[in-house]
């Protein structure tokens, strides 16, 4: 039964992902590969696969707690026991509150499959195989505090450094520190940068328009709140997305080579909300 464990920290941790399609339907398949009926029916029927299911969602939800923090919740549904030792399952979710991941923070963090036939074989635990698409909704809460605190993290401060090592090359201004604040349902960046030839830090804060953009969450129609000196807005909003904090959060999901698709962003109640689609592509596609 461990062997199920494989199935979603595969999913969250280590799959690359491929860009999604708006018509994920589509990529469902038919069941295949199922265990005979009568098995099936003596499974459910006699409570082994409820059974089965709930054990698996235990295991499954220890295993991910050494490399999420947060409070979790795995609902797993199959067909039968000996489907899902085979990594063959209906569908999969994960619910996550106050997430920690890698640094990263989610007020609340929602994975799920959208097909209603899953399968990742297992015959092989070292070297599980994608048998077909699996394409996953996801859907994320994200606070100023959220947001502020993964800007600490190892990873967003190497984008930072990354930048102003650029930046000191072909003389543009460096950052020092930054943190964003969301009030009214609007969004600002707090910036204190170093500008050539200017000796003390100056502190600048922006205003920016939150909009999906080619599937990515873009920083638009920059604005200069504090005005006491001039600077290029246009090369402020190249900046600015470069060091997008949001995208930077997404980020985590998408893993190594990993892309997704953002479908929708949104402010209420000072908070950002942002929903979309990522595929787990079948091997060899």
């Amino acid at each position: 039964m461990k062997k199920i464990l494989l199935i979603f920290i595969i999913l969250l941790l280590n799959f690359n992902i491929a860009r999604a399609s708006s018509n994920t339907q589509a990529m469902c398949v038919q069941p295949y590969d199922l265990s005979c009926g009568v098995s099936r029916f003596v499974s459910v029927a006699t409570g082994s696969n409820f059974l089965a299911t709930r054990v698996a969602e235990t295991l499954l939800k220890k295993e991910l707690k050494k490399n999420i923090n947060g409070k979790l919740s795995i609902k797993i549904s199959s067909f039968s026991v000996k489907d899902l030792k085979k990594g063959i399952f209906k569908s999969m979710s994960l619910s996550g509150k106050n997430v920690d991941m890698a640094g990263v923070h989610f007020s609340v963090l929602n994975l799920s499959t959208m097909c209603n036939f899953n399968y990742i074989s297992l015959i092989d635990s070292k070297n599980p195989v994608v048998k077909e698409d699996i394409p996953l909704a996801f859907y994320v809460v994200m606070t100023e505090d959220d947001i502020n605190n993964t800007m600490k993290s190892e990873g967003y401060q190497k984008v930072i450094e990354d930048l102003n090592m650029l930046g000191s090359s072909i003389g543009i201004f460096r950052i020092s520190s930054g943190k964003i604040k969301i009030k009214d349902n609007k969004f600002y960046y707090v910036l204190k940068i170093y500008i050539p030839f200017v000796k003390n830090p100056q502190n600048v804060v922006l205003m920016s328009d939150l909009k999906v953009s080619r599937g990515q969450i873009d920083l638009t129609d920059t604005k200069l709140i504090n005005n006491n000196f001039l600077i290029d807005l246009k090369q402020l909003d190249r900046v600015i997305n470069y060091i997008n904090p949001l995208d930077f959060s997404l980020n985590i999901l998408e893993n190594k080579h990993a892309d997704l698709t953002v479908q929708n962003i949104q402010i209420r109640e000072n908070k950002i909300y942002a929903s979309g689609i990522i595929i787990v592509p079948k091997d060899g596609y």
